[in-house]
């Protein structure tokens, strides 16, 4: 059971963030469980598991003992199940002060999950500034592409790049499509950029390498990025290259409408073989959710 919760809007009354604070999807990488006694990693692996599961009732209790102990990431998952009522009467109040307190103790997720909040709430930029370097100190490539574009409207390019950088180096797609496009000063060192962030799931990327292709009229690569680009699926174990061939035209067709029949069924098959030699090294990344585990 996959449930996600990012409890945030740019009015941060009680009802709206109770709309905006709904469980939705799961998917999020935890951050650094705190080390303790062989027992308490006991209990916070099972609390994880439970909540992993949808099992709340469970995690919550095993979270308040913990959170009460100071664990940083009990709290930060705890104020999470608060906020939106999981397992619990829903107590956005006390779950609000329970996610700050999370951040106080250094969870990574709960300061980004703090900045956000205080940016919708037009906190001054220094406090949300703070908090998301909390978070990028402990490598979390959603606090550092935020500092970038931070720092890029300040003019800072170097410390932009930097930080882009290392995003890049943790695994984070979208900082290669920043790079590509902001940083870069060749048309190959864009591509190779773009390339390997599509290569990772980054759709934009591939938007951007279709209109490459349209350019240099390479109708293949145009039609086939596209269809990368609009969320194609073949990268799973069962392709059904039907279905495949079916939203490559519903969703890219105007690359190659033009064509003469002949020549756009020669196309289609370069198509297929530009989609299964991508999709045979796709990796896609998995992007940062608030509140989840996997």
């Amino acid at each position: 059971m996959k449930n996600t919760v990012d409890p945030l809007t740019k009015s941060p009354n009680a009802k709206q963030r109770t709309n905006l604070v709904q469980i939705a999807s799961m998917a999020l990488a935890l951050g650094v469980i705190v080390a303790g006694p062989a027992h308490g990693a006991s209990m916070m692996d099972d609390a994880i598991a439970a909540y992993r599961h949808g099992e709340f009732e469970k995690s919550a209790e095993t979270f308040s003992t913990l959170a009460t102990q100071g664990n940083a990431t009990a709290q930060y998952l705890l104020s999470c199940q608060m906020i939106n009522g999981a397992g619990m009467d829903a107590q956005e109040d006390a779950g609000w002060d329970m996610m700050k307190q999370a951040a106080g103790n250094q969870n990574p997720d709960a300061s980004i999950v703090m900045a956000r909040k205080l940016e919708a709430e037009n906190a001054p930029r220094d406090l949300v500034r703070s908090l998301y370097q909390q978070a990028a100190d402990k490598n979390r490539t959603q606090a550092l592409l935020w500092l970038a574009l931070d720092a890029v409207d300040q003019g800072k390019s170097d410390a932009a790049k930097s930080m882009l950088e290392q995003a890049w180096d943790l695994g984070d797609p979208r900082a290669a499509t920043l790079l590509a496009n902001r940083f870069t000063k060749s048309d190959s060192g864009r591509y190779q950029y773009l390339r390997a962030a599509a290569q990772r799931g980054e759709m934009r990327a591939a938007a951007y390498l279709a209109e490459e292709a349209r350019k240099v009229d390479d109708t293949a690569e145009a039609v086939g990025w596209c269809a990368i680009a609009t969320g194609l699926p073949g990268h799973n174990e069962d392709v059904d290259w039907k279905s495949i061939g079916d939203a490559v035209e519903q969703n890219c067709g105007q690359f190659d409408e033009d064509l003469e029949p002949t020549a756009r069924a020669k196309t289609r098959e370069k198509v297929d073989q530009f989609l299964a030699r991508f999709f045979d090294g796709y990796k896609p990344w998995t992007p940062w959710r608030a509140c989840s585990v996997r």
